[in-house]
Order: C-alpha cells, then sequence, then structure tokens
C-alpha cells in the first residue's frame, strides 16, 4: 500500500536541487548542505541518483516527509554525518540500470557519522538501512545510534538485472559506540515481495562494556529466498557476525562485541532466528522464535529452519564470553519438529532455552502477532509515523 500524506514542501538555504523527473505532487532530488529541519516530499527515478543527498555534519533532521527513490533514498558519505529522520515514509520504486556499482534501494546509507536516529518512520519495498564504515563521535548518548518505533514492509535487496544482500539494519562500522539501540521495531516481509538477507545484522560493530548495544524488543515475520520456494537460503532473523579481511588489525579488537539481544520475537523465518557468526560479550535471551515453516498457501518450505546457532565461523579466534539463555523456541521444519540449535565448538555457551511442546501451526504464528500488539499496548508505544509528533521521541529503558 502507499500512504500519500501531503506535507509542506520546501528547500532551506544550503539545499541544491538536481534534476530528474518525479511523479506528481513530489520533488526532485535534493542535496542538503547546510544543517537544519527539512520537510518535503522528493523522489529519484533514477538509481544512480538519491533522492536526498546529505553534504554537511551540521545537525540535519528531516520530518513529516514523503521520500521515494529507485536507489538510495537518503544518502551520506563522507560527513561525518549527524541525521535525525522521524515521522518520514520512505518508498522503493523500480530499480534502474546502475553505472559504477550496485546500488539497492536503502532508505538510509551513512557512512562516517556522529549520530543518526530513525524513528517512526514507516519503510516499504526499500533495502533498510546502512550504517557503516567509522563512528566519528565522542562517546555521549547524542553521538549514537537509534532505530526505534518504525515499521518496515518488504525489505527488498532486487536490484537492476541482480540482487544485493540487504537487511532491515545493517550495523557494519568501526570504532566503539556506546548508547546504541535497536527497538520497537515491527518488520514483515511477505514471500516473494521481498529479498532480505539477515533482517538485522552487526558486522564488526562494537558498544562497550558499560553500554552494550541493545537490540530488544522488535517483531520481525518473513525472511525468504527469491523465489520463495528455493532450497537454497542464507538469511534470517538477527546475527552478530564478524568476517575479517587481512589489514584489519587484531581480530579481537575488530569483532562484533558487547552486544545484549533480547525481548524480540521472530516468525516463519526461513534459516536461523538468533545467531552469533562471530564476536565476543554477546548475551542472547528472553526471545521468541515461533516457525510453522509454512507459506500462508499451506505449502512447506523447501528451505533449512533452526532457532539458534553460534560457533567462531571465520576461525578467527576472537569468539568468546557469547550465551543464549531463556529463549522461548517453536521450529517446525520440512519433516516435522526441528529445534535444532547449534553450538559445536564452544566459543557460545546455551542453557535454560524452553521448547514449545506440540506442533507449531499457522495459528500459532498469528498468536505471536497479537502477543506483539497486546505488548505494544501495553507499552503505550506508536510505531510508524505520527504527523503530530515533532519532537525527538523519549529514551526509554
Amino acid at each position: 500500500m502507499l500512504f500519500a500524506y501531503y506535507y509542506t514542501q520546501g528547500h532551506l538555504p544550503g539545499a541544491k536541487a538536481s534534476a530528474s523527473a518525479t511523479t506528481a505532487g513530489y520533488q526532485n532530488p535534493i542535496i542538503i548542505k547546510k544543517g537544519g529541519t527539512y520537510s518535503g516530499k522528493w523522489e529519484s527515478t533514477d538509481s544512480e541518483v538519491a533522492a536526498v543527498e546529505i553534504r554537511t555534519s551540521e545537525p540535519v533532521v528531516i520530518e513529516n516527509s514523503s521520500i521515494r527513490g529507485a536507489g538510495y533514498l537518503i544518502k551520506s558519505w563522507g560527513h561525518a554525518a549527524n541525521i535525525t529522520i522521524r515521522n518520514t515514509e520512505g518508498y522503493g520504486l523500480a530499480p534502474t540500470p546502475w553505472f559504477l556499482y550496485e546500488k539497492p534501494r536503502r532508505f538510509l546509507i551513512v557512512n562516517d557519522f556522529r549520530h543518526v536516529v530513525v524513528e517512526n518512520c514507516y519503510l516499504e519495498q526499500t533495502a533498510g538501512i546502512y550504517i557503516g564504515d567509522a563512528y566519528k563521535g565522542n562517546g555521549n548518548p547524542h553521538n549514537t545510534i537509534k532505530i526505534r518505533y518504525n515499521k518496515a514492509r518488504n525489505i527488498d535487496g532486487r536490484i537492476y538485472n541482480g540482487w544485493y544482500r540487504s537487511q532491515f539494519v545493517q550495523f557494519n562500522y568501526r570504532g566503539s559506540l556506546p548508547h546504541a539501540e535497536i527497538a520497537w521495531n515491527e518488520v514483515i516481509n511477505e514471500p516473494n515481495k521481498s529479498l532480505v538477507e539477515d533482517n538485522i545484522n552487526l558486522s564488526n560493530s562494537r558498544g562497550t562494556s558499560a553500554s552494550p548495544i541493545r537490540i530488544h524488543n522488535n517483531y520481525i515475520q518473513g525472511a525468504y529466498p527469491y523465489p520463495a520456494d528455493s532450497e537454497e537460503y542464507s538469511g534470517g532473523g538477527i546475527i552478530a557476525d564478524s568476517w575479517y579481511e587481512d589489514g584489519m588489525g587484531d581480530p579481537k579488537q575488530v569483532a562484533t562485541a558487547y552486544v545484549k539481544v533480547y525481548d524480540n520475537q521472530t516468525v516463519n523465518l526461513g534459516n536461523y532466528n538468533y545467531a552469533i557468526a562471530g564476536g565476543n560479550n554477546i548475551e542472547v535471551f528472553n526471545n521468541r522464535a515461533v516457525n510453522a515453516a509454512r507459506f500462508e498457501t499451506g505449502d512447506k518450505f523447501r528451505m533449512w529452519t533452526q532457532g539458534l546457532y553460534g560457533y567462531d565461523f571465520y576461525k578467527k579466534n576472537a569468539t568468546f564470553n557469547n550465551t543464549f539463555h531463556h529463549n522461548v523456541i517453536g521450529i517446525m521444519g520440512r519433516d516435522g519438529r526441528n529445534d535444532n540449535h547449534y553450538f559445536p565448538d564452544g566459543t557460545v555457551q546455551e542453557h535454560s532455552n524452553v521448547f514449545m511442546k506440540g506442533q507449531i501451526t499457522k495459528e500459532t504464528e498469528q498468536a505471536e502477532y497479537r502477543l506483539w500488539k497486546s505488548k505494544l499496548e501495553k507499552s503505550g508505544i506508536k510505531i510508524g509515523p505520527n504527523p503530530k509528533k515533532t519532537k525527538e521521541a523519549p529514551v526509554l529503558p
């Protein structure tokens, strides 16, 4: 579905519009070179041109807006970005050919950042949020990452004549960042309408011992290959990943570290639900994973399904002090129950995990969504855009 809220349009000083054909009611792509608060409707039908590009380290707020793009919707590269996006909708358009390299339809892509906030937004048919290369903040609560209270539908890594590994959220930065949080987001992917890799992936991204990265109270439904009835699929739910290349430094200082993953719900995911493929000081607890391993048609998945896994996948001896505990797991496979949890090398411990009894059905999955809605109501949390909201949402414990 495509919402059409009409906000006041305009360009502040320092914003330069680029030429591109646009849909009626939308403005051409914009380049922001000066800090300030921006509201509008911007579109790029060219995968080579970002709908909104931010070229300043001054604080930029994008709010009460609608953005459509065939490539990057919002982009900032090389400017130690300080960006807040709230109450904004983002829609992916049909990709066009790209000239130099693949350009998935990222709702937001940022490197060299100081502060990034994405709150109360709606994403549809985008390639999600990518935050990488280097954290350049000073470690205070106003120099961090907050991704909260958002709704996402159909994370889609398809590009022109191919696909790109895409996520709802990808952290891939260097440096230790305190106060980071991914929380209270609802992500629903539909088979054959989406192509998500890991819904949330932390690659060589680190919190601190006093302030770990917190991934909590998210609802994630759906993770499928394309086409959805394929046998091969490497994506899934929430993963701490620690790939390594020569020249990156001491693996123990680079690997994903100081992370807490808790109180999340994952439903109907292919491959895995919660995983550690490298890293240290990671705790995964009090999460739920429910999977009937069937599509809405009743057809069975052809791909692998499992609940939990953890080990030193990359064999860099930087995986230690990791634990899975008190998670609730109910996973079906192609031929019945598959509550497999895989911890082969001792670098990840597990204890006190609970396995649901009986067969997991589509009704079991539907009950999980009702549980999520009840949790939102009891917590007094509204997700998705709220046009009346103009102030940054409060920090929740």
